[in-house]
């Protein structure tokens, strides 16, 4: 297959390496003329992993190009899926698939509500890795990724076609409750590490962040039951905390961008929590409060 791989960060990046290793041909659909000239200046990109580094080189391009697409993996910023996604449409053969790989919720829906006709493909993943230099990767730990689909259209045959690409990868019937999951661990450590500007960890440490935590887990408890969505056996903030001790030396990717003043994706993991609660009438206080205060460093 030849997958083109709209948005080469992290995630995307790793993905490239790991489709290209089973064979299949890959294309970087990269955002400027500028990016594209430093890829090619630089000649490929690489991935370290203890003390290996492997070099990949891949087709780059501009989403301008008149390549037909087949296979489309989408793996920007939550707040520009929808945007980047409209900027290849009208390259998608007929039969086309996409697979989105984001953070949040609300784009995923949002594209397969406009395009029925579409194969949809969603996904969420604990991979972790992160730049140490332009097209150069430090992967930070190996997790799991779970897929399925989201389109009435189309077969499970992709999943199929892609196990030879991570023994890490798992098919789902229930993506919508995958991505819920991942959407409240999100809700209840990405904006509180951006607002203490700490670590995972350090949620934990102090009585007044493990409240904050607390209250933000048994409001988003509230509006997944309501929905009647099971999130896990137990309760999210017992969850959330084991992730926030698993992962007590990372950075949060919303803490990484409030402190590079770089837009955030609250909009997509709180903003689309506290939509649901709104339209449900199911008070949301804490997270609210949190929306509105990153609300406020993105305005700045």
């Amino acid at each position: 297959m030849h997958w083109h791989i709209l948005g080469a960060g992290a995630i995307g990046l790793l993905w490239a390496a790991k489709l290209q290793k089973a064979g299949h041909q890959v294309t970087l659909i990269l955002r400027t003329p500028e990016k594209l000239a430093q890829y090619i200046d630089t000649g490929h990109f690489q991935i370290s992993h203890d003390a290996n580094t492997e070099r990949f080189v891949a087709e780059a391009e501009l989403a301008n190009s008149d390549t037909p697409i087949s296979h489309l993996l989408l793996t920007t910023k939550s707040f520009a899926v929808t945007d980047a996604f409209r900027s290849v449409k009208q390259r998608l053969t007929e039969n086309a698939r996409v697979l989105l790989l984001h953070n949040g919720m609300g784009p995923q829906q949002q594209l397969t509500e406009e395009h029925p006709q579409l194969e949809i493909w969603a996904g969420s993943t604990t991979d972790g890795a992160y730049f140490d230099h332009p097209f150069s990767l430090i992967r930070a730990g190996i997790g799991e990724t779970h897929i399925g689909r989201l389109s009435a259209c189309g077969s499970d045959l992709l999943f199929q076609e892609l196990q030879g690409v991570d023994d890490q990868l798992h098919h789902t019937a229930d993506i919508e409750t995958v991505l819920w999951r991942k959407l409240a661990i999100n809700c209840a450590i990405n904006p509180l590490t951006a607002l203490f500007n700490c670590r995972n960890g350090e949620l934990l440490k102090y009585d007044d962040r493990r409240a904050a935590m607390a209250q933000i887990c048994k409001e988003v408890d509230d509006v997944t039951r309501a929905l009647g969505i099971t999130l896990f056996e137990r309760k999210l903030m017992e969850e959330a905390w084991d992730v926030a001790e698993l992962t007590g030396s990372n950075h949060s990717s919303m803490q990484q961008d409030v402190s590079h003043k770089r837009p955030t994706e609250i909009e997509t993991i709180t903003g689309y929590l506290c939509g649901v609660a709104d339209q449900a009438n199911i008070a949301t206080p804490a997270n609210h409060l949190v929306l509105d205060a990153i609300r406020g460093f993105d305005a700045r």
